[in-house]
């Protein structure tokens, strides 16, 4: 499958960025960080910048939950080093929001991800509409916004 190229490459793109140290265990027998270092590096991006949009608002902590992730691994990223996660909001939908990530060393884009997160009440165990006042709080975040 193609790299999504709708995903920013540019570091300029993003709006809020989280640091993550490379661990020596993260790499593996190819010398190279493994791809489950890397989703774990974004989901402390994707739970970071969550925090951050959400700081604001009053939604219940298990009021959104992740329904989809798409990972593009452009370069190899090794240890010893740090990486920065940066994340934007790219849409909010009805029921969901979808996020975008870069994971950079310095200005050179490493991976890309996108995250589709789907609010969610946990007694009808089912996906719900944000209330508009959410709604319009994330808004203010999104890009181009």
């Amino acid at each position: 499958m193609a790299a999504n190229t709708t995903i920013p490459r540019d570091r300029g793109a993003y709006s809020f960025w989280t640091p993550v140290s490379i661990r020596y265990s993260d790499q593996d027998p190819m010398e190279h960080v493994n791809n489950v270092a890397i989703t774990a590096f974004l989901e402390s991006g994707r739970i970071g910048f969550a925090n951050h949009i959400f700081q604001d608002v009053d939604l219940h902590p298990k009021g959104v939950v992740l329904a989809s992730v798409t990972v593009d691994f452009l370069r190899e990223i090794s240890f010893p080093g740090t990486v920065e996660v940066g994340g934007i909001l790219a849409a909010v939908g009805e029921r969901s929001i979808t996020t975008q990530y870069g994971i950079f060393q310095g200005d050179t884009c490493y991976v890309v991800s996108q995250s589709v997160m789907v609010f969610f009440n946990p007694q009808t165990r089912r996906s719900a509409a944000p209330p508009p006042e959410l709604k319009a709080a994330l808004e203010r975040f999104l890009i181009g916004g």
